[in-house]
């Protein structure tokens, strides 16, 4: 079987851990060109290791996507790299505050990573992305995106935001060929979990119990894993879902429903 991204060139922010790196890994072993963006570098020179070993392509570029400077960089060495980018996956994203009580800069960080980054990392590669027979692009939104969050509303706030800005991007894209769809993932098994249930810094006993409570409510009665979220993600980058722009998929086990 023909692999399903054979010869397209896939840029991944947040690419070196949990669902970035699982969908770097993926993509690569379906034949694409990973473009891996994270800002640490040891774990990014790590995974290109690992998708070079197994016979895939993949590059690694640092980048801090909190400095828009950067991000105007990032996308002019992708463009002198590669002649078209086929799939832009934003990945990349922080939890937010607990509760109602935040100050203006962790406002300003969680909206800065969150939203400003891939939209204007967006913004810079649409030459690429025009250039290409059929973009996808896709963005991690959160379910906090899709239901309330009273535990974080500055997270579930931000990741509406995305899911705006990725239906106007299909309304707008489509005529160049461009789809853009979003993920919608319920708690995932990653090393940002402890970050997500411990975002007030609740001790170790206190976050599990958190996410014990968590999953009594998803009816599937576990949490997600970040190869299943990038199964998605591939889906959705893939000519698979070539009628498919617009849409929030979410991965929560069955959370946003009751």
């Amino acid at each position: 079987m023909k692999p399903l991204l054979e010869n397209r060139v896939a840029v991944i922010t947040a690419a070196a851990s949990g669902m970035g790196r699982a969908s770097s890994l993926l993509f690569a072993v379906e034949g694409a060109t990973v473009v891996a963006v994270d800002r640490d570098e040891a774990a990014g020179a790590s995974l290109v290791a690992e998708i070079t070993g197994a016979g895939g392509r993949a590059q690694f570029i640092a980048c801090d996507l909190l400095d828009l400077s950067s991000v105007e960089r990032l996308a002019a060495e992708i463009t002198k790299t590669y002649d078209r980018v086929d799939v832009l996956f934003n990945h990349a994203g922080m939890p937010g505050p607990r509760g109602f009580e935040f100050t203006p800069e962790e406002w300003h960080r969680v909206v800065d990573l969150n939203v400003t980054a891939p939209i204007f990392l967006t913004k810079h590669l649409m030459p690429a992305l025009r250039a290409s027979t059929g973009a996808s692009v896709i963005f991690t939104s959160s379910i906090s995106g899709v239901v309330a969050s009273v535990n974080s509303p500055v997270y579930s706030t931000v990741k509406a935001a995305v899911i705006g800005f990725m239906r106007s991007l299909a309304a707008g894209g489509g005529a160049d060929g461009i789809r853009s769809n979003a993920i919608a993932p319920g708690a995932t098994e990653t090393p940002m979990l402890n970050q997500f249930f411990g975002a007030d810094g609740a001790d170790s006993d206190v976050v599990q119990e958190r996410v014990k409570n968590f999953e009594r409510n998803i009816p599937l009665g576990r949490l997600a894993q970040a190869d299943e979220v990038a199964t998605v993600a591939l889906f959705l980058a893939s000519p698979m879902s070539a009628y498919i722009t617009g849409a929030v998929v979410p991965v929560d086990g069955g959370y946003s429903i009751i």
